[in-house]
């Protein structure tokens, strides 16, 4: 019987970690966003009128971010 104590012990602390990792995460998550949108605001893009970036990642969308990296660094 002390062993299933144990067990249900772990079970129960293994889920606290996931739980924790969980926040974890998603915290980051939301700072990489927040990142990526102060980026956004500091390059070309944030100064540029809202129809010329929708166009800009609609051709994005289209070409893939590994092919228009690619075009970029031809140019």
């Amino acid at each position: 019987m002390a062993r299933k104590g144990s067990l249900e012990a772990e079970r129960a602390a293994i889920a606290k970690e996931r739980h924790t990792l969980e926040t974890r995460e998603a915290k980051l998550r939301e700072n990489e966003q927040a990142a990526m949108a102060e980026l956004l605001k500091k390059s070309a893009l944030g100064k540029a009128p809202l129809e010329r970036v929708e166009d800009f990642f609609a051709a994005l969308g289209k070409l893939g971010l590994d092919e228009a990296e690619k075009r970029l660094r031809i140019s």
